[in-house]
């Protein structure tokens, strides 16, 4: 038998409400260093080469003012920034080399997509992250994946898990060697 192979990375999902099958659907999405990997100490999160939004600067000072404009953070190459790669207050991209303020750094992606387009996303997301991870997704309360948790394990164990789905790199592997392609796999997962 096999020895089972764990994920460097693992992607993580969390659906809005009223998910359907092929969307659009809202969701958060972020990407962690797979505490599997790191010995058990916990998943560590990468953050993505772009700058967050931040609401407008007034005298050198983000506004409080929850209905001021917004100010676009600045595009960076996408590529991903690990924990250790942030020294002094400031991240530098391995991929283009550019600095980013560690405060202003994205660590989640807030999309609304049809299905196949989010399996289109998060595909590219499993390439750049070396091909090397697990997906993780995790429903609304009001899902129903959710609720079967909850019927099946208590509220407690699903407000912890959120109707928890994992497609393991394992299973990824299988699949994708076995003819189908990764895209087709993950909107599948997605879908399901």
């Amino acid at each position: 038998m096999s020895e089972k192979v764990a994920a460097k990375y693992k992607i993580e999902l969390h659906f809005g409400k009223n998910r359907t099958v092929s969307g659009p659907n809202v969701c958060a999405v972020s990407a962690y260093e797979s505490g599997r990997h790191l010995d058990g100490d916990g998943d560590e999160m990468m953050y993505i080469c772009s700058e967050r939004d931040r609401g407008l600067m007034l005298g050198g000072q983000v506004s409080k003012d929850k209905d001021a404009n917004v100010v676009r953070g600045t595009d960076g190459c996408g590529a991903f920034i690990s924990g250790k790669m942030i020294r002094g207050g400031v991240a530098m991209c391995p991929t283009c080399q550019r600095a980013v303020k560690a405060e202003a750094l994205t660590n989640t992606m807030f999309l609304s997509l049809p299905t196949k387009r989010l399996a289109t996303f998060v595909t590219n997301w499993f390439r750049k992250l070396e091909s090397n991870c697990d997906i993780y997704v995790k429903y609304h309360p009001t899902d129903i994946r959710y609720k079967a948790m909850q019927d099946a394990h208590g509220l407690d164990k699903a407000r912890m898990l959120r109707g928890l789905s994992i497609y393991p790199l394992d299973n990824i592997l299988k699949d994708v060697t076995a003819g189908a392609t990764l895209e087709s796999r993950i909107h599948a997962f997605l879908a399901s």
